[in-house]
């Protein structure tokens, strides 16, 4: 038995043994795993957790506070700790003295800045919210591209080990020819070459492989090891899809997470702006509380309830101009990007959808070639063992078979990715979980 014989039965039994043991596994399974269980998913949910903490702080603004305020002091002189009353009721002198103050304070007026606060936290959470559903976005496509890579390499693994299978026993029956003296020894040596290079195609393809599956595991949270191939039940074909430039557009204005964000990042600008500007109003709170005070020498103590009604309103502070300066800048930047953004969504749609037109041109004339290749080659064959074709002309039918099979593979894996980029762009990838 030759080395290289040796060498595809090794490797069909270890093929075998890993497709026992590998697990079955649906693009919407894939995708389903991605979406429960990728840990950049969970950060991002978190996230969202966290803003909606910030709307309620936000909102906590609008309740009463409450405070308690306690003082413990030592002087070296008395001071008169508790003022004169009246002419007849003087002050309370204490070198030591303590006191304890229950307050309530609730915000009557506060310029706009509560509010406005509030739906700026809101707006804030919105972002948060894009920001997930933007990396839930990019872990789908991913998966769905890895998912289709990892097929189109299975169809182009398929075709060579076939192909080796075949050499193998061209090289076979060439070296009998050859010792017969039917064939010159510059035959024997093609055919040899020729295996030896499908052998390190193969090589290459299930290094590919290996790295594809790791990849795959780590899109769906699983720690990536690639040492078994999982196996893939959906097919590389072509997806129906209708393309709509001016639906694709709509479709982006409501459901893409850039877009979206871009709208909310307008809104968090005005928001800021409107809590700037309320810096220039008057604040008005109502007051009210009760104070013990303490004075230990000598002893006294004393009581007191009080209301009141505390109103601030500044005349004059120079950051307070510049602050609004800034959110007058940052709104207009932030309508800039949404242009901008407007702008990209449209050349993404346009772009995918040139994508699609040409990979899908590009699958008939590849299957149309493929058939041809293989017709081809088998028409090589029949001559070269009924002793009319030449060794040349077998090899060369065989590897335009190989390349024909790559090149439709790879036409059918340009056009899922192209539908990948037109879901991307319109927004419509979440339709990949359905």
């Amino acid at each position: 038995m030759t080395p290289s014989r040796c060498l595809i039965i090794a490797f069909t039994i270890c093929t075998a043994v890993t497709s026992a043991r590998a697990e079955s596994l649906s693009l919407k399974d894939a995708l389903g795993r991605t979406v429960a269980s990728n840990p950049l998913l969970t950060e991002g949910r978190l996230g969202v957790a966290s803003s909606e903490q910030s709307v309620v702080s936000a909102f906590g603004k609008h309740y009463p506070r409450f405070s308690l305020d306690a003082n413990l002091t030592q002087r070296q002189d008395p001071l008169p700790f508790v003022p004169a009353q009246s002419a007849k009721i003087g002050p309370h002198f204490s070198d030591s003295f303590a006191y304890y103050a229950i307050q309530m304070s609730i915000p009557v007026y506060q310029g706009g800045q509560v509010m406005n606060g509030v739906a700026l936290a809101e707006v804030r959470k919105q972002l948060q919210e894009q920001s997930l559903s933007l990396t839930r976005n990019e872990l789908i496509a991913n998966t769905v591209n890895t998912y289709n890579k990892l097929l189109q390499f299975r169809k182009l693994r398929e075709a060579s080990q076939s192909s080796v299978i075949a050499l193998e026993e061209q090289v076979k029956n060439s070296r009998l020819a050859f010792e017969l003296g039917r064939i010159a020894r510059v035959d024997l040596l093609k055919v040899e070459v020729q295996l030896a290079n499908e052998q390190q195609r193969l090589l290459s393809l299930d290094e590919s492989l290996a790295t594809l599956a790791a990849t795959l595991q780590y899109l769906m949270g699983e720690p990536p090891t690639g040492d078994v191939l999982p196996t893939l039940t959906d097919p590389l074909a072509v997806p129906p899809l209708e393309d709509d430039f001016a639906g694709a557009q709509e479709s982006a204005k409501k459901r893409r997470p850039e877009y979206l964000s871009a709208v909310a990042g307008v809104k968090e600008a005005e928001f800021s702006r409107k809590v700037a500007q309320g810096r220039f109003l008057p604040t008005v709170s109502a007051v009210a509380g009760y104070l013990d005070q303490y004075g230990f020498n000598p002893w006294y103590k004393e009581a007191n309830w009080f209301t009141g009604i505390s109103l601030s309103l500044p005349i004059f502070e120079k950051p307070l101009f510049a602050d609004l300066s800034r959110e007058r800048i940052q709104k207009e930047r932030s309508q800039a990007k949404l242009s901008a953004v407007e702008n990209q969504v449209r050349l993404d749609i346009r772009t995918a959808l040139t994508a699609l037109r040409e990979s899908k041109k590009r699958i008939e004339a590849a299957e149309a070639v493929l058939a041809q290749a293989r017709e081809s080659f088998r028409i090589e064959r029949e001559k070269y063992n009924s002793g009319a074709g030449a060794m040349v002309d077998l090899l060369l039918a065989q590897s335009a078979e190989i390349n024909a099979v790559a090149n439709h593979t790879q036409s059918l894996y340009d056009y899922n990715a192209a539908v990948v980029a037109y879901r991307r762009a319109s927004g419509t990838l979440e339709e990949y979980l359905q």
